[in-house]
């Protein structure tokens, strides 16, 4: 892997990280149906959702859709519109 490649994985490794931060600051994550790993994953779909491309964006719904079938689809719903609105406010302090 290049060092660029690698920068950037460790940049958005870095981004995913504080997002959940930010939403820790919203929610108590302790109080959510999801595991740490199922937090993670939905935290990660969403930023690679908001960096672009279609194919991001229906691999992240795909994964809501997979977790509201476990969880329920509102609980879902609230933390994936939560985790794009801390995505945006990020991407607004990125430029």
């Amino acid at each position: 892997m290049s060092w660029k490649a690698e920068a950037h994985k460790i940049y958005e490794a870095r981004m995913v990280k504080e997002a959940l931060a930010k939403l820790a600051g919203r929610v108590d994550l302790k109080t959510l149906p999801f595991s740490e790993e199922e937090l993670h994953t939905l935290a990660k779909r969403a930023r690679e959702s908001f960096r672009g491309r279609e194919r991001n964006r229906e691999r992240f719904d795909k994964y809501k859709a997979h977790l509201s079938a476990i969880h329920g689809k509102e609980i879902v719903e609230t933390i994936s519109i939560a985790l794009v609105e801390i995505n945006n406010a990020l991407g607004y302090e990125e430029k």
